[in-house]
């Protein structure tokens, strides 16, 4: 490895650095080429132990597990390039304070995945997420790096021109998407993906996802994208390029809406209304980009509404329903001795007994102590509860997997057993994958959360379960990517009545929840500085900046696009199809503004 710049004034100031494509080619991975890898992953789960949750021990990743392995070889390669250009070619090591709370957040991840009950998956990650320590560590290895090399402008601008490269590919496929002529569901798409062929998909037709896992990870894309495609019009007077910018723009707006992720839409809004406010002046000047500009994004809005059945529209009117939430059936305990149903107010006591042929014998009663009495059907096999308090049937489950009973309560039928573990004749009810599982009471959240379980499209529900474990998790977490071992996943009652019935929930749909479930709230803490610090630093540099060269315009873009990595990390969680786009951005940010301030105070 080699820098192009060896005078003296360039190894003691790193701003003045050049370095070589070798040193920049880590980044533009980051960038422009892990968001891209999408290929065929079998995989064994390691949770067979954990028979509650009910996840097929065998699985398959496309979209998240070599972007994780990619990840982390990138990251490695950043440690000793940094080591080389220190020690090697004597560069000067820079630091900026603002990256303190970072290093403090990596740091106190690795304690807790040494320490926790579930060390295995912090350190190899986990079903639906593979975003283990090693990731977490990287972030901050990535926002470090990407710090120490992008700090003047040719830098940046031989970044950029891979970035848009990746960009652009991304584009491609998510138009095919838009237009349902989804690459990745051709032969030759599916090849890549899959050698074998025969994929199945669980998006519809018409809807973007990219290479993203999934279409929520689409505005987290777009909105980290847009911004910087909006200021690098203003960058270069070449009309071709400025077409170019502005069609990737345009492109990524489409998308975004295709995907159909409202918390998007809603944010690339408020990113762009920032933007404008900061560079109101730039605006002003190219007023007429400016206008057309607010009309293409209208134009596309209106458009792909259309094409969706108004779906955008419904959609975004929804999002934050606050009408209050009543559910007729409000518990179910499976104890020692019975399992209990609370319904509207009444409770109901089921007891079975099995007789010399191994029939179930039922009694039932109330809550207090009565007897329910039943009778048997015209079909011979299903009893009728005789108490209209309790509009049951129920009847005995003689399956291949499965020794018990069900119970069926407003059309959905709910199965239990005392039969089904050897030398344990205490109750158990069935849950998502065949998972047998205690119903136990929920530690209850904030009132608004319980009284509102499809708040923010069914997050309401995750969010007032998981709110309980920060207090539980507080000071070191439970381990990195092991939110879905510690959620209560047995709550099958509050599952049903929130829409997520048969799911297993494997993350909180909230990055901040997300760190402060498994790393701690300490940690979410020191993120939390990271971002602020980094906010305001950029807030003070931008607002009255007169944006005259490159750097200020990239700056102030990237600032504009944590901005809405930020908003929307508040519905969604951190992801390594995603993440990583935004801490390298961080640093690029940080890197431009210790160059901007630099040459301000001389």
């Amino acid at each position: 490895m080699a820098g192009y710049d060896k005078s003296k004034k360039g190894k003691d100031d790193p701003s003045e650095n050049e370095y070589s494509f070798f040193l920049i080619l880590p980044i533009i991975a980051v960038l422009a080429i892990i968001p891209l890898i999408i290929r065929y992953y079998p995989y064994n789960t390691h949770l067979s132990n954990f028979e509650w949750i009910g996840v097929e021990e065998e699985k398959t990743d496309f979209f998240l597990h070599y972007k994780t392995v990619a990840l982390i070889l990138v990251s490695v390669f950043m440690i000793f390039a940094i080591v080389y250009m220190i020690l090697g070619e004597e560069r000067k090591f820079v630091w900026d304070k603002k990256l303190i709370p970072l290093a403090i957040y990596a740091a106190i991840s690795l304690i807790s995945a040494i320490v926790s009950q579930n060390s295995y998956f912090s350190f190899n990650g986990i079903f639906e997420q593979f975003e283990p320590v090693w990731v977490l560590i990287g972030y901050f290895i990535i926002t470090y790096y990407c710090f120490f090399v992008l700090q003047n402008e040719k830098n940046v601008r031989r970044t950029m021109r891979w970035f848009m490269v990746g960009i652009s590919i991304m584009v491609a496929l998510g138009l095919s998407q838009v237009f349902q002529h989804d690459f990745l569901r051709t032969e030759l798409g599916g090849n890549l993906i899959y050698p074998g062929g025969g994929l199945s998909f669980q998006f519809e037709l018409g809807r973007a996802y990219l290479t993203l896992y999934n279409p929520n990870y689409v505005g987290f894309y777009v909105t980290l994208v847009v911004p910087i495609l909006v200021a690098l019009i203003f960058t270069t007077k070449t009309l071709w390029h400025r077409i170019g910018y502005a069609f990737l723009s345009v492109a990524l707006i489409l998308i975004l809406f295709a995907s159909q992720s409202r918390a998007g839409v809603v944010t690339i809004i408020i990113s762009l209304v920032i933007m404008l406010l900061c560079m109101r002046k730039v605006f002003i000047k190219n007023w007429k980009i400016t206008i057309i500009s607010i009309a293409v994004f209208i134009a596309a809005f209106i458009g792909i509404n259309a094409m969706n059945q108004n779906i955008l529209l419904d959609r975004m009117k929804s999002m934050f329903s606050t009408v209050d939430e009543t559910y007729a059936l409000e518990n179910i305990f499976t104890n020692d001795d019975n399992v209990t149903i609370d319904y509207k107010g009444n409770r109901l006591v089921f007891m079975v007994e099995q007789d010399e042929y191994k029939n179930d014998i039922f009694s039932l009663a109330d809550g207090d102590g009565n007897a329910v009495p039943f009778s048997l059907s015209e079909d011979g096999v299903n009893y009728v509860i005789n108490d209209e308090r309790f509009p049951f049937t129920f009847s005995s489950v003689r399956v291949e997997d499965f020794y018990g009973f069900g119970v069926t309560i407003d059309d959905k039928t709910w199965y239990f057993s005392n039969l089904m573990k050897a030398n344990d004749k205490t109750y158990y009810a069935l849950g998502a994958g065949m998972a047998l599982m205690k119903l136990t009471e929920q530690e209850k959240s904030l009132d608004f959360l319980e009284n509102h379980y499809h708040f923010a499209n069914m997050r309401g529900y995750i969010w007032a379960r998981t709110l309980p474990l920060l207090k539980k998790y507080f000071l070191l977490g439970s381990g990195p990517d092991t939110f879905l071992l510690v959620f209560p996943n047995n709550d099958l009652v509050g599952l049903y009545n929130s829409g997520h019935v048969n799911e297993v929930i494997t993350k909180p749909h909230c990055m901040y929840l997300q760190v402060g479930v498994q790393t701690g709230v300490p940690s979410l803490i020191a993120l939390l500085v990271f971002f602020i610090w980094y906010l305001i630093d950029s807030f003070k540099l931008y607002w009255k900046h007169n944006y005259e060269g490159y750097l200020p315009k990239i700056g102030v873009a990237i600032f504009v696009s944590t901005i809405g990595y930020m908003i929307l990390a508040i519905t969604n969680d951190s992801c390594v199809a995603t993440s990583p786009i935004f801490f390298a951005l961080a640093g690029m940010g940080l890197g431009i503004n210790y160059k901007l301030k630099k040459e301000r105070l001389s």
